[in-house]
This record gives structure tokens, C-alpha cells and sequence, in this order.
């Protein structure tokens, strides 16, 4: 039975079949050479099933490589099956990708030393010496240790040629004596293979996320996140997607921003071209955290700057909290929300942070918790490899991702999951069943009030919004009121912290060249155990976060972020992006802004949506704002690419 069905394959099919499983073989002898040269001093504390398991991803890196390189020979084996299976045609295809093979080995024979000598995979950067081929191939066949990875590459070459030339010839003797498969039968098996080899090139079923390389992340250790990654992975990617994008190079002001950064945030010390400062403080208790970033909640939709009030149960909840009416987001989207709430660091335009800086963990809210015997948590509704979220948050010591996987997916309202109350019902579900007696911190991110605009139909309650929209806003709003209803019924309530925060605002699409709105988002802190209602009106912004939780703890601790603990100090001014846009507001309700596209700046005085541009009236001020936020922002890409930027994003 199996060989009937076997039999009823094109031959050029089984052919890529055999040539696809030896190579599979032939890339995790590689990934095993990488492992045993490379492995860093601390490996023999990983679990042997976190280091299994980046080698199970490392075949779904090898995967989409090999369809890479299959792309053309598979148009071209596939033409000759239309033509009576022509062997000219298939030598065409065939030796194609050979010859693109070889090319492949090679890149992960040199990626071995590669990374031993610069900490991360091949990628364009090997190429920056590329004006001086003699000094290069010198330096190379002129130190032995390098002779033994080209060795390395001609004895798999040898053996690869060897092998599939065996493969080949016997696939050309079947085609003598085949019979013709029928032309419908050509093309079906043209249109599965196409649709095989695109999917693998992609990685993923996701509709939302391909592959990249913040899959690799398994493991809270870094080098063991590097074992799964194909270098030609990382290499044609940088060589050929971010061709234009300029190499990171460190202003020569540097010195003098990082010294105004460290005036802005309050260090005292002597100058040092770091930010880390010492925090003392007076312990207090391991309070508890469900720290909830809400989708898209811009105070727009609470009512300010002319908007329709669409958050009765957050009204209610500020009325019993400390709430910052200041308070603003990094970016315009989800990642810049997560990553500066996570990390303490601003997000630094539409770099996609959670995917590109994975160097190493942020010392933000998981790491200095960990430190602390906190049990970490982050849930999401919808794929946790959206924006790398789970690599994110695994590696910056979050052990446990609730996500899509975690529900029943028949209660999925579209591809961002299951609805927001279903999200809190599980927090309080996996709370509940906690057997530890250690604090835990959850980061929760809502999804509901966002488009595609659905919401439950199952549920005790009716929104009576104008749209679509509207509706899921008041949904929202209600999924959070019911929340907090019953976690106040809960044994862990009266040690837990709340906080809410909106990941991004939303743009009234009526004000400004860069919507104040989008970036305006509310803050709340509640326990009433705790904290007494207030309002705190100095501006505050994501990275505060960590600094502020690491205060509520009373926790002596190394402070390295861009963010204060707000409830105690306040800052004279915070900066934000939007994309190619730049802007910051100050203590006394001006808001500077600066549109990278054409070089114009504005000054404008916010509260009341003032449309009066005073960058000339008011031009000290404005060249003041403009000089401090970019000091601000030139210190946060230095730490950032210096630090933490994985090298080839």
C-alpha cells in the first residue's frame, strides 16, 4: 500500500524529498560543530531539554533555508516534468542547486569562528572588509586555526556532492523507464510543491508572524537561543533586506548626552559613561503585580481633548487610585508599549524592539524581580511569536507565557484570540492554582479594542457605542470592571498591586502633525490598602514602570534604566516616537515635536489643543526642548546598540 502511494510521486518530488532529509542531517552536523566550539562556560547548568529543543528549532531554521535554495531548481524540475521529463532541463535544476549548496556550507563553516570571535552570527558585517580581499584571504589561510573550518566545508561538500550525485543518477535511471504522468497530474503536484516550499521558506502558518529570529529563544541563556539559528538565516537577510539601512555609528557628542541623561534622571555620582545608579530604599513588602497594557486605550477615549467618554469602569477606578493624567506612551504600536514597560528603556522610533534587541536581557521588571524570588508571568490572547513576544519576555526572565495555545480556540473571536475577559478569567485561574508561597508579577496584554472590531456575544452585557469601535472600547472597559470585581474577592487581592496602562493611544486624526493623542495614555495605580486616591499631573511615561514597581517593594537595587520611581521623583520633561516622528512634553504643558520626514519642528501648548506653532516666539524654548530630547534619545540608541541590539537587525 505505502509503495503504491510512494510510486504515485513524481519522481522530482522524491527526488527533493531524499535531497531535503540528508541535508537536514548534514545542517545539525553543522549546528553540533557550532555547539562544541562555541558553548559558553555556564551551558552545563541548562536543562537538556532546553538545549533539545533549540536544536528541534534549528530544523525549522534549516527547513526555510532549504527552501530557499530550492526556489528555482523546483520552477525548473517542475518545467522539465511538463516536458516529458527532459534531462537537459533537469540538469539545469539539479546542478542549480548544488551549486547553491556549496554556496550555503560555506557560510555555515565560516559562521563557526565567526562567532567565536564576535559573539554573534555571520551576517553583512563579514562583508565590511570587502575592499581588501588579499589582506582578508591572508589573515585567514595565514592562521591555522581557520584551516580546520575550511576543511571542515570541503569534507561535507564532498560528501554532500558525493551523495546527491547518487541520489540524481538513480532518479535519472527511473525517468528512463517511467511511464509520462498525466499533465493534470504535473500540475497539482507543481501547485503542492510551490505551496510546500513557500510555507517553508516563511516558517510559520502564522498569518501574522514569519519566521525570525527571536524564535530562537528557548532559553534564558544566550548562547543556547544561538544554537537554533541558521547563519544563513541571519546573513541573506542583513545582506539582502536591510541593504540600505545605515550601520549604528556612535555620535561624537555622546559624552555630553549621556552626562545630560544622567542629570535628567538624578544621578549625583561622578561622571561615568553609564547610567547605573544605586538605588536605596526601605523595604516595605513583596507586594504582588498584574501589571494590565491595555490595547490601544488613548485618554481620548476617557474623555479628554474633546473625545467621547467610553470608560465608565476606569472612571471608577481612578476615583480609588493614584492616577498620572500625564502619562505617555514610548511609541504608536504594541511592541514600543511592551518593550518600555518591560525593559525601563524608551523605544526608539519603529524599531521592531522585541525582535532586534535580544543581545542579552534588559535589567528591567523580570530580571530585577527574578532577583527577588518573584514568580514571573506575562499573558497575551492571540500568537506568542507575534513581535517575538515570547522570545521577549523568556528571555528577560518571564518563565511562564499564557497565550493563544492556553484556550480553547473555538472561543477565538478573530486572529488576536479570545476576547479580553477570557484573558483576565485565566489570570485569576492560574493565580488561584499557584501551589508557591513566592510574589509573582503578571504582565497581561488586551487585545479586544482593536480591529478587526468583535466582542463576545455570550456575555451579561450590551454596549451601546455609535460603531463597531466604540463598542469595543465600552467592551474593554467592562472586561476590566469585571476584572477587578473579582479579584477583590480573591485571597491575593489585598497584597497585589494593579496597575493600567495603555500600550499606545489612538489618533483623533483632527490635531496635530504627530497626534498628542496617540501617545497620551492613562496610568493607574490601585490598592487601596496601599495607596490613597490621587491625581499626580507631572509628566511620567512606560519606562517609569520598573523603577516605580522596584519603589512600591522598597527594594535596594541597580537602577540602569531611563525611568524613576514616579510615585517619589518627577521629571521636568519625557520624550516619545511615533514611527519617523519625535516628541516630548514638559512640566509646564508645552509639547515639542519634530517630524523627521521634512525636518520641521513644532512647539505647541497642548492642553487645549492649542494650534498656535510658538517654535518662533517662543524659540528659546523650543531649541531647549528639542536640544534636551535629543540628548535623551541619542543616550538610549547608544545604550541600546550597545548593550543589547543582536548585531544584525
Amino acid at each position: 500500500m505505502l509503495k503504491s502511494v510512494i510510486s504515485k510521486i513524481p519522481p522530482h518530488i522524491r527526488l527533493l524529498l531524499k535531497l531535503y532529509v540528508f541535508n537536514l542531517l548534514l545542517f545539525t552536523g553543522f549546528r553540533l560543530v557550532f555547539y562544541h566550539v562555541n558553548k559558553s562556560s555556564d551551558v552545563s547548568q541548562v536543562p537538556l531539554t532546553e538545549k533539545l529543543m533549540a536544536f528541534r528549532m534549528g530544523l525549522e531554521f534549516d527547513t526555510a533555508v532549504f527552501c530557499w535554495i530550492a526556489f528555482i531548481p523546483v520552477l525548473i524540475l517542475s518545467v522539465a516534468s511538463f516536458f516529458k521529463n527532459n534531462p537537459k532541463i533537469f540538469d539545469a535544476g539539479f546542478y542549480s542547486f548544488l551549486i547553491l549548496l556549496l554556496v550555503y556550507y560555506l557560510v555555515m563553516a565560516a559562521d563557526i569562528p565567526y562567532f567565536r570571535q564576535f559573539g554573534t552570527h555571520l551576517n553583512k558585517n563579514a562583508l565590511l572588509w570587502n575592499e581588501n580581499p588579499r589582506f582578508i584571504i591572508g589573515m585567514i589561510f595565514g592562521n591555522i586555526y581557520y584551516w580546520a573550518y575550511l576543511l571542515l566545508f570541503i569534507g561535507v561538500s564532498f560528501l554532500s556532492v558525493r551523495i546527491s550525485l547518487i541520489f540524481y543518477k538513480n532518479f535519472k535511471k527511473e525517468i528512463k523507464t517511467a511511464l509520462p504522468q498525466k499533465f493534470i497530474i504535473n500540475v497539482v503536484a507543481f501547485l503542492i510543491l510551490s505551496a510546500l516550499t513557500t510555507l517553508g521558506a516563511r516558517g510559520r502558518t502564522s498569518d501574522r508572524s514569519g519566521l525570525h529570529e527571536g524564535l530562537s529563544i528557548v532559553s534564558q541563556n544566550g548562547f543556547i537561543n544561538q544554537i537554533a539559528i541558521n547563519p544563513n538565516f541571519t546573513f541573506w537577510k542583513t545582506l539582502f533586506y536591510n541593504k540600505n539601512q545605515e550601520p549604528y555609528k556612535v555620535p561624537a557628542n555622546i559624552n555630553q548626552s549621556i552626562a545630560y541623561t544622567r542629570k535628567y534622571l538624578g544621578i549625583e555620582t561622578p561622571y561615568k559613561p553609564s547610567l547605573e545608579r544605586e538605588i536605596q530604599d526601605t523595604f516595605k513588602n513583596k507586594y504582588n503585580f498584574v501589571i494590565v497594557i491595555m490595547e490601544s486605550m488613548s485618554v481620548y477615549k476617557m474623555g479628554y481633548y474633546g473625545g467621547k467618554n467610553l470608560t465608565p469602569n476606569l472612571d471608577q477606578l481612578v476615583k480609588k487610585s493614584i492616577f498620572f493624567n500625564n502619562f505617555f506612551s514610548s511609541g504608536i504600536h504594541t511592541f514600543n508599549g511592551l518593550f518600555s514597560t518591560t525593559s525601563g528603556y524608551p523605544g526608539i522610533f519603529a524599531e521592531k524592539s522585541m525582535k532586534s534587541y535580544v543581545k542579552k536581557p534588559f535589567n528591567g521588571l523580570g530580571s530585577l524581580l527574578k532577583q527577588l524570588d518573584y514568580e514571573t508571568y506575562c499573558y497575551t490572547t492571540h500568537d506568542p511569536h507575534f513581535d517575538n513576544m515570547h522570545g521577549f519576555f523568556k528571555l528577560n526572565k518571564f518563565d511562564h507565557f499564557i497565550s493563544e495555545y492556553d484556550f480553547d480556540f473555538s472561543q477565538a473571536e478573530s486572529s488576536l484570540g479570545v476576547p479580553d475577559h477570557l484573558l483576565f478569567n485565566r489570570l485569576i485561574d492560574v493565580t488561584n492554582a499557584r501551589k508557591e508561597s513566592s510574589p509573582f508579577v503578571a504582565v497581561l496584554m488586551t487585545a479586544s479594542d482593536h480591529g478587526p472590531w468583535r466582542i463576545p456575544k455570550d456575555i451579561p452585557f450590551t454596549p451601546n457605542g455609535a460603531n463597531e469601535q466604540e463598542n469595543c472600547t465600552l467592551y474593554a472597559d467592562w472586561s476590566i470592571g469585571r476584572f477587578m470585581e473579582q479579584a477583590s474577592k480573591q485571597d491575593w487581592y489585598k497584597n497585589t498591586v494593579f496597575m493600567f496602562l495603555g500600550d499606545h493611544g489612538l489618533s483623533m486624526g483632527h490635531t496635530y502633525e504627530m497626534p498628542i493623542s496617540y501617545n497620551h495614555v492613562p496610568f493607574i495605580i490601585h490598592q487601596p490598602a496601599i495607596f490613597k486616591a490621587d491625581t499626580i499631573t507631572s509628566p511620567a511615561y512606560q519606562p517609569d514602570v520598573p523603577a516605580t514597581v522596584m519603589g512600591i517593594i522598597g527594594a535596594n537595587y541597580i537602577n540602569n534604566s531611563f525611568g524613576i520611581n514616579v510615585l517619589k521623583q518627577k521629571h521636568p520633561f519625557v520624550v516619545f516616537s511615533a514611527d519617523d516622528k519625535i516628541g516630548c512634553v514638559d512640566d509646564k504643558g508645552y509639547y515639542f515635536y519634530k517630524t523627521l520626514a521634512n525636518n520641521q519642528t513644532y512647539l505647541r501648548k497642548y492642553k487645549n489643543l492649542d494650534p498656535f506653532n510658538y517654535t518662533v516666539i517662543r524659540k528659546e524654548k523650543a531649541d531647549s526642548m528639542h536640544k534636551n530630547m535629543m540628548m535623551i534619545y541619542e543616550s538610549a540608541t547608544y545604550f541600546i546598540n550597545k548593550e543589547y541590539a543582536s548585531g544584525y537587525y
